[in-house]
């Protein structure tokens, strides 16, 4: 939309000259040289995540609640308890970020301009039937399940023939991004390798080629080795506080052994992962104050699963606000707690 014009001490709106076309797209920003998508239709994606906390639906008008289950696409795959009722279930987001069908790979030119159909697969993975609660305060057999059915939509998407990346994430509450309050989580496919794909495929293939190793994993035993920034580790993973951490209280979960990607995680690990992932996350929100979070799986693109450095991790972000003005106006990130402090908070709170 245009920005307003000002008349007087009023400001008029000024329409567009005509309607935007509201199918996803891809367009490339040839200054940087990367893809961004446009997802006009998303600003119709209902919201009770505001700033206001008295505006916040309840569970008799979620669409995500037992009971409400029409008031949502229907379910590609459930987890069912002993009584046959669902416990956790992925449905296709009624808003995708990406256009349903198969992607040609066609580039449309129009002078410097060119675009792409943003086209692939985007569902929505609803942890629990509790309305008002958080991944972390369900019981670690609980997440468990709620892993199980991740990676099981994990491999479902990235088996389609138009799958560049397959990304999986969580927004948890309205500065994270959080659009609904029930606990869920989302899973996606991309046409392209988004730009951060993109670049640390790149670090880790030359830190491979440099050094023959996962870079990861080279950096999971450095921590491991320095001991400053762990919070906890087992036979199976290791949760630590980076050494440049990008945001503060900015923690890691990785696999002491490299895994190319989350759908590779064998099912003996699922267990040790959501015991890990369930104390962690309430160490980060005990200690952040129980601040809002991204949880960002991170590995490489689909092309580069099979390549001996591919390592998948898992990050979690406190989010208390946006970016300011020196991180977008110079791209680098300014934390407050260094990570040293930010594990030795985590490593001595007192959590269930």
């Amino acid at each position: 939309m245009r920005p307003p014009r000002v008349t007087g001490y009023e400001f008029v709106t000024v329409p567009p000259p005509h309607a935007p076309d509201s199918s996803p797209t891809l367009r490339w920003d040839a200054l940087s040289a990367r893809w961004c998508l446009l997802a006009a239709h998303r600003r119709d994606t209902p919201r009770d995540m505001t700033s206001r906390p008295d505006t916040l639906r309840d569970a008799s008008h979620c669409p995500f609640c037992p009971g409400h289950e029409r008031e949502a696409d229907p379910a590609t795959e459930e987890r069912l308890d002993a009584d046959g009722r669902w416990v956790a279930r992925a449905v296709t987001n009624r808003f995708p970020m990406m256009a349903s069908g198969v992607d040609r790979g066609a580039v449309l030119h129009n002078g410097v301009f060119r675009e792409r159909a943003a086209v692939g697969a985007h569902e929505v993975i609803i942890e629990t039937t509790a309305h008002d609660t958080d991944l972390s305060d369900l019981s670690a057999d609980a997440l468990a399940v709620v892993l199980d059915l991740h990676r099981a939509r994990h491999r479902a998407l990235a088996a389609r023939p138009d799958a560049a990346a397959v990304l999986l994430f969580k927004n948890r509450g309205p500065r994270s991004g959080a659009s609904l309050r029930h606990p869920h989580s989302q899973v996606l496919t991309c046409p392209v390798v988004p730009p951060v794909v993109r670049r640390r495929d790149a670090v880790a293939a030359r830190h491979f080629r440099r050094e023959g190793s996962s870079l990861v994993q080279w950096l999971a035993d450095a921590e491991l080795a320095d001991g400053s920034r762990v919070i906890a580790s087992d036979a199976h993973f290791v949760a630590l506080c980076p050494w440049a951490s990008a945001r503060s209280h900015e923690t890691w979960i990785v696999p002491r052994a490299p895994i190319g990607h989350f759908g590779a995680t064998p099912d003996a690990l699922l267990g040790p992962f959501a015991a890990m992932l369930q104390q962690t996350l309430r160490k980060v929100r005990r200690v952040s104050a129980d601040a809002d979070y991204n949880l960002l799986l991170r590995q490489p693109a689909r092309a580069r699963w099979e390549e001996p450095w591919a390592h998948w991790f898992m990050e979690i972000q406190v989010r208390r606000g946006g970016d300011a003005g020196f991180e977008l106006s110079g791209g680098m990130s300014c934390t407050v707690f260094s990570p040293e402090e930010s594990a030795a908070l985590m490593r001595s709170a007192d959590v269930l």
